[in-house]
């Protein structure tokens, strides 16, 4: 691992049929409880990804990585937490991977959707004055805004390691098109964290951590490639 924060961005129309001998136990548990197949298969494609990446980057097995859930149901590696530290997050079309050698990371991700109508999420994500802000505007700009905050504050949210257990509406995220900001968070303890912002056309997503480099390169995952390189490793 070349780099402090790795982020893997992987396409669900694209990623092909799930190993489930890759996971364990309770992955499998996890993914069986979704109503909907797709809901199912999502979670399997990147849970995949993430322990065969997780695989490279430990010289393990893929299906040996012993991935635990600790406090608030956040995931981490046992015995290995001080080294390596990651996040996932999904929306219907998009997976993405955060993976950090330097600290605590969170990332979020959601489709940009023209349809959608925010209105009645916005006053339990924002404060006051910042709400009323929002639902002056046109649809079209409260929509792009509140996507902005509203991945921003679920990626700082899981950096610190509660996920939205923590009100969000008790500390602010910038709502700039694109950028890299500094954050502070009480939760009990004050700290501040790297805000990254990694928006596309299609989706609205950030990254959140102690140490992340000014633009973490965002890289397509591709599991015909990991897949072959695996097979080669244990030959």
């Amino acid at each position: 691992m070349s780099e402090p924060v790795e982020i893997w961005e992987i396409s669900f129309d694209e990623a092909g049929a799930v190993d489930w001998q890759l996971l364990d136990p309770r992955e499998t548990a996890a993914a069986d409880a979704f109503i909907h197949a797709e809901d199912r298969y999502r979670y399997g494609v990147i849970h995949t990804a993430l322990r065969l990446r997780l695989s490279e980057l430990l010289g393990i097995a893929a299906e040996a990585v012993p991935i635990v859930v600790g406090a608030h149901g956040r995931p981490f590696v046992a015995g290995r937490a001080a080294e390596i530290d990651f996040n996932l997050s999904h929306s219907r079309r998009t997976g993405l991977i955060a993976i950090s050698k330097a600290g605590t990371v969170g990332v979020d991700v959601e489709d940009r959707d023209a349809t959608a109508d925010y209105s009645e999420m916005i006053d339990t994500i924002f404060e006051q004055h910042e709400a009323a802000c929002l639902h002056r505007l046109e649809k079209s700009v409260r929509n792009d805004l509140f996507l902005r905050g509203w991945t921003r504050k679920e990626a700082v949210a899981k950096a610190v390691g509660t996920g939205f257990l923590l009100d969000p509406k008790l500390f602010q995220v910038p709502l700039d098109d694109g950028g890299s900001w500094s954050v502070s968070v009480r939760s009990p303890m004050s700290r501040r964290l790297a805000l990254i912002d990694l928006s596309s056309d299609a989706r609205a997503a950030a990254v959140a951590g102690v140490a992340l480099p000014t633009r973490p390169r965002v890289r397509r995952f591709h599991f015909a490639q990991t897949l072959r390189s695996r097979a080669a490793s244990t030959r």
